[in-house]
């Protein structure tokens, strides 16, 4: 196991229930929510995300023009993610916030650290029998900087839903969903990162 280096815990000024989080469904299967985190916390998930140990590549790939950097938390390492503190940091807020409320931790399939370059644009993909949690992990980003997130029609030809990359916003949705997202442009961040989740459906 790759071993993790992050940062202390931060402890939220406010308990989650307690965060004004704003919610809406543009569309069936996607669900947006807004302001999450308190910012203190949303600064220290980032900056555990800069020291993640990342890999360059895909397991279920060999394709270099597919390959980028991100750092994999299988479920053992969410099981067992109390013994390394660090972990904790990223991990433990998360399964506490109001998207995963209903989530089990036995039903989560990985959770990928994706960090994204100005190089770097994903191609339409879907997540069979599996939802997805996407976290927007950058405490700044203006217009203009990229980072959209695309949902497509079933064919991958019409775009139903555009999400502009927002700070500390999550989008719970059907994985099989075709999608894709965007690296940052020239004019924003050198990285844009990102965390998803994967949730396995009820069979």
């Amino acid at each position: 196991m790759a071993k993790y280096v992050g940062i202390p815990y931060l402890v939220p000024r406010k308990k989650y229930s307690e965060m004004k989080i704003s919610t809406h469904t543009p569309y069936p299967g996607i669900t947006v929510y807004d302001n999450v985190f308190n910012w203190d916390l949303n600064k220290g998930i980032l900056l555990g995300c800069t020291k993640a140990p990342y890999f360059f590549g895909w397991q279920d790939t060999f394709n270099i023009e597919e390959a980028f950097l991100h750092f994999q938390i299988t479920n053992d390492m969410w099981q067992h993610r109390h013994r390394d503190k660090n972990l904790n940091n990223i991990l433990n807020p998360l399964i506490d916030s109001a998207p995963f409320r209903d989530v089990e931790e036995n039903r989560i399939a990985s959770t990928v650290i994706n960090c994204d370059t100005t190089n770097d644009s994903h191609t339409v993909h879907t997540h069979k029998n599996q939802d997805v949690i996407l976290y927007y992990v950058n405490d700044k980003w203006s217009d203009g900087w990229g980072g959209e997130t695309f949902f497509y029609d079933e064919h991958g030809k019409e775009i139903i839903y555009t999400s502009p990359y927002t700070p500390n916003r999550m989008i719970r949705f059907d994985g099989e969903l075709v999608h894709r997202f965007n690296g940052p442009s020239r004019t924003g961040p050198k990285f844009r990162f990102s965390i998803s989740t994967f949730i396995w459906k009820d069979s």
